[in-house]
């Protein structure tokens, strides 16, 4: 979904950033927004406080609720494949496996259940 977004607006975005902070991802207010994901799925309260501030000072009231609203769906989303053991279809195994292998999503504990 990612990517389909990235490349639907235009952007010229490096997906890298994802893997790896120290590489600019060419999205407006990138650096706040990987921040404010990792923070959301981590555990470090101060730490998601400091990039929902940052994340509201670079873009806004209105994207700070987007980007939440964003979070809580891909959460609740893996949250249920996870819990009924759904499977990736073969149709996105093949059409995400250039960027899982860049990205090394391959070696993630849960992809070794999901990718079949």
């Amino acid at each position: 979904m990612l990517r389909a977004s990235v490349e639907a607006s235009g952007l010229k975005a490096n997906l890298m950033a994802v893997a790896d902070p120290g590489i600019t991802s060419g999205i407006p207010a990138g650096a706040e927004l990987l921040a404010f994901a990792d923070a959301v799925s981590g555990a470090d309260s101060p730490a998601l406080s400091r990039a929902r501030a940052a994340l509201l000072t670079a873009l806004g009231p209105a994207a700070l609720v987007q980007a939440a609203a964003i979070a809580a769906n891909f959460s609740m989303n893996d949250r249920a494949a996870n819990a009924t053991g759904i499977i990736l279809e073969s149709i996105f195994v093949r059409d995400s496996a250039d960027y899982r292998a860049q990205l090394g999503i391959d070696r993630y504990a849960s992809a070794r259940n999901t990718l079949k």
